[in-house]
């Protein structure tokens, strides 16, 4: 989608200008994005990956950031900068976050000259949120499935000073081996039926994959459906950074019919495998409120 929305903005680049002079652009270069939340939102941390930008009200592309544009015009212009990010983690599915404001500011365009853009975000005044971030040391947001046989654990830079912590904040976590196979969490909150946009965002590390489903019960039956695979972070050399993932829940929090409402995740050990671990944090729930 971005390769074609990028074909047809060059092929402008030739068909709106009238003579040489006209066809030589502007540069933007548009840096990743910074978020501020406050503290009722939760932490900061964001996985904005792509933009959808414009000039002046005019739509000049899809970009992964950071990004280098080429613009038609010169002097004072209104650039917007919309904050996209991969939904259910998947490369080819960009879509604009809808909790998120838009950037817009002044750009003053210079042919063959560079601007630079540091675009901005705040999460919208209505959006609501639903957030476990293990800051305290009971996690009470989170229930155990019973079909677990190992534990969820809290870790925090004090008493484990050689994890990797996103933000200095305390984590979770939880570990397989040959004797604790499988572990599985659930929010145990009986979400109302929602109208509108609801997605659950989360960051994680981990070695194994686990999975990301809906637990909820239609017609007295009581289900459960995965929603995402997500994949290990682990590098070759060993290394494992953390990710961010932003699950589509809108079309679950929006069905009618639909009674206890709740999100899981479980982690099998591989077959083969002596050990795995999964480390979460920032699990955020975000709707709009009424």
């Amino acid at each position: 989608m971005i390769g074609i929305l990028r074909t047809l903005f060059l092929a402008s680049l030739v068909l709106v200008g009238c003579t040489k002079g006209d066809r030589v652009p502007a540069y933007v270069e548009v840096a990743p994005f910074t978020l501020t939340t406050t503290t009722a939102q939760g932490a900061a941390t964001h996985k904005i990956t792509d933009a959808w930008v414009s000039v002046d009200e005019r739509l000049i592309g899809v970009w992964e950031l950071p990004a280098r544009i080429p613009v038609l015009g010169e002097g004072r212009k209104t650039i917007s900068v919309v904050p996209a990010v991969k939904r259910n983690g998947m490369f080819d599915d960009r879509v604009r976050y809808p909790f998120l404001n838009t950037f817009t500011g002044p750009v003053d365009l210079v042919r063959e000259g560079t601007t630079v853009v540091a675009p901005t975000t705040t999460y919208k005044s209505n959006t609501v949120f639903w957030i476990e971030g293990f800051d305290d040391p009971d996690f009470a947001r989170l229930s155990v499935l019973p079909a677990s046989d190992t534990t969820l654990e809290r870790f925090t830079p004090a008493s484990n000073p050689e994890l990797l912590y996103i933000d200095d904040s305390p984590c979770g976590g939880f570990t397989l081996d040959a004797t604790h196979r499988y572990f599985g969490l659930y929010t145990d909150e009986d979400f109302a039926l929602a109208s509108g946009a609801v997605f659950l965002e989360l960051d994680y590390r981990c070695d194994i994959f686990f999975t990301v489903g809906v637990l909820y019960t239609s017609s007295n039956i009581s289900s459960f459906d995965p929603v995402v695979f997500v994949a290990p972070t682990v590098r070759s050399n060993g290394f494992m950074p953390w990710n961010k993932i932003y699950v589509d829940l809108t079309g679950f929090f929006n069905s009618p019919g639909v009674s206890q409402r709740d999100i899981y995740l479980e982690a099998r050990l591989p077959d083969g495998a002596t050990s795995g671990t999964v480390y979460l944090d920032n699990l955020k729930i975000v709707r709009f409120g009424s």
